[in-house]
């Protein structure tokens, strides 16, 4: 067996990650520029034309060559060339100058075939790995299964919504015809200058969507018509245009900061409460930090036990109940010292009468905690939110229930059953208990059930014979919301400034969205 890293050592993030799927369908956490969406039609458009070929291969070739051909020009943006798949690669290839001419073939494969140490790794290039699933979703491309593989963009059968023939036609629109030909004359010889990659903007400059144009009009209405317009049975309601009304609104508010997080804590501040009505969006995305801080307090409480394992034991065996019974004392003596319980015998609900904290301020005190003081104050963030949050727990249950979101572990869920029962039990009991069987036994399981029928394993310790021994931590994170990406999409439509302000054309978007709400 071979101990690796791994992700989610308690298996609590899925409930989130179901979750921003749900509020935000056709984009993710890795597609940072829009004008790829339009970029990529095109290019599947143009190969239909140009190739014609029915083998992947031929097709992945065709597209890697296009990606690094982009990733090369984006060294010579006038603006930010950031979320640029390759630009990395690209640009030590254009720092090296004794190159002139760039061998595109050598930037996409080694002299073997394998993309390793290339400008992407993935074997389908960025398109693969980042835009092909939100693309496909958000009904712009499809893969024609009867051509072994080929990805093709959409037609424009029905007018009510953009399609992937759309776009294609109106990013051709903004590209000059003899720097397309440009473009594919490189792809077709292998070869590229830097006079010629130059020559291909500010055209091909794909962190920019033309402000006033077809193609910039266009990707706006994918933002906001049905979230998945070839599904036939969808119900009307769109969560990624309330999602984009609400951060336009936020935006629009003068917020003391303005990022994916605190639009998320604003709503999960009011509850997913406007204008005294619960909306289904801004509901969710309460329901989404819920579950964050659900997460990020449990696997704060699993780094702090490893902590104090490592700290005290390093690669030795320990008792596991020595160890329990070491983190757990530790936890009662801060409690009594911050005068939150007399003794160990005090009640768990008698610890909530004395608690007055909120989950942000605990979030920062983990944070800035090391060792077995994250221990507690994980505990205090799971406490804080039952305090601040039972009177919606019905509703966060009945809220992930109906949308499939409730994975296994998730918090509402735990609240209504097992932590009102034990709120009878001794703070100590409590705590040592939920360590055993909510930290330790539940990353044995979790870990276990990841290695199917591998040799890999994410184990964090071993358990033997009642004894422990450490292998590794895990540091607690949130998720990533891809409310990021969508500010930055904004940004690329010209809809919000770059200080976060709403632009002319952002205030007419706001306002035909409530119109039409």
């Amino acid at each position: 067996m071979n101990f690796i890293r791994g992700l989610d050592p308690l298996g609590l993030q899925n409930t989130s990650d179901s979750t921003f799927s749900i509020l935000l369908p056709g984009l993710n956490n890795v597609t940072g520029r829009i004008r790829y969406y339009s970029f990529y039609c095109w290019l599947l458009d143009e190969y239909s034309k140009r190739v014609g070929s029915t083998d992947p291969i031929e097709q992945i070739k065709f597209i890697r060559t296009a990606e690094y051909i982009i990733a090369l020009s984006s060294q010579f943006y006038s603006s930010n060339n950031g979320s640029i798949p390759g630009s990395n690669y690209a640009k030590l290839e254009i720092q090296n100058k004794e190159i002139n001419v760039h061998d595109l073939n050598a930037g996409i494969y080694k002299l073997d075939g394998t993309t390793a140490n290339t400008y992407w790794n993935f074997r389908w290039g960025a398109f693969g790995q980042y835009y092909l699933g939100s693309m496909r979703n958000i009904g712009i491309i499809i893969n024609r299964d009867s051509e072994g593989g080929i990805y093709t963009r959409t037609s424009s059968r029905d007018e009510s919504f953009i399609s992937g023939e759309m776009l294609a036609q109106s990013f051709a629109s903004n590209i000059d015809p003899e720097k397309s030909e440009t473009f594919f004359d490189c792809i077709s010889k292998g070869k590229i200058n830097e006079d010629q990659i130059e020559n291909l903007l500010p055209d091909f400059n794909l962190a920019i969507v033309p402000d006033g144009t077809e193609e910039e009009a266009q990707l706006i209405q994918l933002l906001l018509q049905k979230d998945y317009p070839l599904r036939i049975e969808e119900d009307p309601t769109t969560l990624r245009k309330q999602t984009i009304s609400h951060l336009l609104n936020f935006s629009d508010s003068n917020p003391a900061a303005f990022n994916d997080r605190e639009f998320i804590y604003a709503a999960y501040n009011r509850k997913g409460i406007i204008d005294g009505k619960v909306d289904d969006s801004l509901f969710g995305w309460f329901y989404y930090q819920f579950n964050e801080f659900w997460h990020y307090a449990n696997t704060s409480i699993f780094n702090g036990v490893l902590d104090h394992l490592e700290d005290s034991c390093g690669p030795n065996w320990i008792p596991l109940n020595q160890l329990v019974d070491e983190v757990g004392q530790s936890v009662i003596n801060t409690l009594e010292t911050e005068n939150f319980i007399k003794n160990s015998n005090d009640k768990v609900s008698e610890v909530l009468i004395n608690i007055d904290l909120n989950e942000h301020d605990l979030f920062q005190k983990i944070y800035k905690s090391k060792k077995t003081e994250k221990v507690f104050y994980g505990f205090l963030l799971i406490f804080s939110k039952y305090l601040n949050n039972q009177n919606d727990l019905v509703s966060l249950k009945e809220y992930g229930d109906k949308n499939d979101l409730g994975k296994d572990g998730e918090g509402p869920g735990y609240f209504l059953t097992q932590f009102r029962v034990k709120m009878s039990t001794s703070v100590l009991d409590f705590v040592k208990e939920y360590i055993f069987k909510n930290i330790i036994y539940r990353h044995q399981y979790v870990a276990f059930r990841k290695i199917g029928g591998g040799g890999l394993s994410t184990q964090k310790f071993i358990i033997e014979d009642h004894h422990i021994r450490y292998l590794g931590n895990f540091e607690a994170a949130y998720t990533g919301p891809r409310i990021g990406n969508l500010i930055s999409f904004l940004k690329d439509l010209n809809i919000l400034s770059s200080d976060n302000q709403l632009t002319e054309k952002g205030v007419s978007i706001f306002n035909q969205i409530s119109l039409n709400d």
